[in-house]
């Protein structure tokens, strides 16, 4: 689902297209490992840390996003922490915890670390997409996707909305724009490492991270 969402945005944004029309720079494939987690509030910190393991894991350029649900009511809870509490309590659960609070908004956040090459510094990008919890409805979906309504959007939670309506608003959406846009502003030395081309260092690239949404 991740993979066609991202693939979706970067068709749409057209940063990630290769010298030749029928060539890219991104083609993304998924590398199953479960990646040890720093238990750390920073989800920038979290990234970076998993994106580094991964790049040498797979010997070559590596995504990876770390994803953050902070309820106010909370001060921020359960942040970074989410895919343990969805794990454990489910929607229903989640949604419960918030019951007895009046404040039941939230903020989503993505932050994509990526390396270009093994022991390459990473660079970080994050979106955020403020929003409301609702109460669970049976059929609308799975995963807090079910209960978590943007500003943004038309009322309707994540998993109602299509792939690109999602997209439009989703704090996945905002980080990975701002990962194709750092994709095309540096494509030629990019180019020149996927072709195997020896670069000293990180000549070439900006590994400035870019934060538009704060």
């Amino acid at each position: 689902m991740k993979r066609r969402e991202v693939n979706t945005i970067l068709n749409s944004c057209g940063a990630t297209r290769g010298p030749t029309p029928d060539t890219s720079l991104v083609d993304l494939s998924l590398l199953n490992v479960d990646l040890p987690e720093i238990q750390e509030l920073n989800t920038e910190a979290i990234a970076k840390n998993k994106v580094i393991q991964a790049a040498q894991l797979a010997n070559g350029p590596v995504v990876v996003e770390d994803t953050s649900l902070a309820f106010t009511a909370l001060g921020g809870m359960p942040g970074p922490f989410i895919k343990f509490f969805q794990e454990r309590l489910k929607s229903e659960g989640l949604y419960r915890i918030l019951r007895d609070y009046d404040d039941k908004s939230a903020e989503a956040v993505c932050t994509l670390a990526f390396c270009p090459a093994p022991h390459a510094d990473p660079v970080v990008f994050t979106g955020r997409t403020k929003g409301t919890i609702v109460a669970p409805v049976e059929g609308r979906g799975f995963g807090w996707d079910s209960i978590f309504v943007p500003d943004e959007g038309n009322g309707e939670p994540f998993s109602c909305m299509t792939t690109e309506e999602k997209c439009e608003v989703s704090h996945r959406g905002k980080a990975v724009r701002q990962w194709a846009e750092w994709l095309g502003n540096n494509q030629a030395a990019l180019w020149e490492r996927q072709e195997g081309q020896h670069i000293v260092g990180h000549k070439g690239l900006d590994f400035k991270a870019a934060f538009p949404e704060q």
